[in-house]
């Protein structure tokens, strides 16, 4: 099992040195506008009010659901950097070499990764309308971390799938307060 381990952790170095060496000018700058925190949690917050099918009573319930779900993902996210307490790719490796400002938090989960698809999560169970769009950008958001040499390729995969996980059960959550979704009437 150790070596099985270890076998996996050197795929995700190797993996994760391989897409630094893959950077562009334009998909660079791409990469580190979807990753700037002050543009992925607004972005998809406000993404899931933009839906015109939508019942005005859902949109509050949209957007607070993924508000929820993005702020429950950060909290788990601190709490399991601090577990693992992973170094990043760079540190790691000095040979990749990261874009930007390295932040000094541990690297598994991928924060990044986890908030967005938690928010994205959301919006896709409740509003299924911008579920292609709210996924798109988590996606994007998610491929930049270990693009742009912040994260390795483990963090991503593992934040996205507790990030979908908690956006869907927020989502479910809050379609249950909300009372969107009405049991079915019992057999007669």
């Amino acid at each position: 099992m150790l070596d099985l381990v270890r076998e996996l952790a050197a795929l995700d170095l190797h993996l994760t040195h391989e897409t630094a060496e893959l950077r562009w000018g334009p998909a660079t700058t791409l990469f580190l506008i979807a990753s700037a925190w002050w543009v992925k949690g607004p972005l998809l917050v406000g993404l899931g009010g933009l839906s015109d099918g939508m019942r005005r009573t859902l949109l509050p319930v949209v957007m607070l659901a993924s508000a929820t779900a993005f702020a429950i993902a950060s909290g788990l996210n601190v709490v399991l950097k601090d577990v693992v307490d992973r170094h990043r790719p760079p540190l790691t490796d000095p040979d990749i070499v990261h874009v930007g400002d390295l932040p000094s938090s541990p690297s598994f989960p991928s924060g990044h990764a986890m908030t967005a698809f938690a928010a994205a999560g959301a919006i896709a169970v409740l509003c299924p309308r911008m579920r292609w769009p709210a996924l798109t950008i988590a996606f994007l958001v998610a491929i930049s971390r270990p693009y742009l040499g912040m994260h390795f390729w483990a963090d991503v995969l593992v934040g996205s799938v507790l990030g979908a996980a908690i956006g869907a059960l927020v989502a479910l959550g809050a379609r249950w307060l909300s009372g969107v979704v009405r049991p079915a009437a019992p057999p007669a």
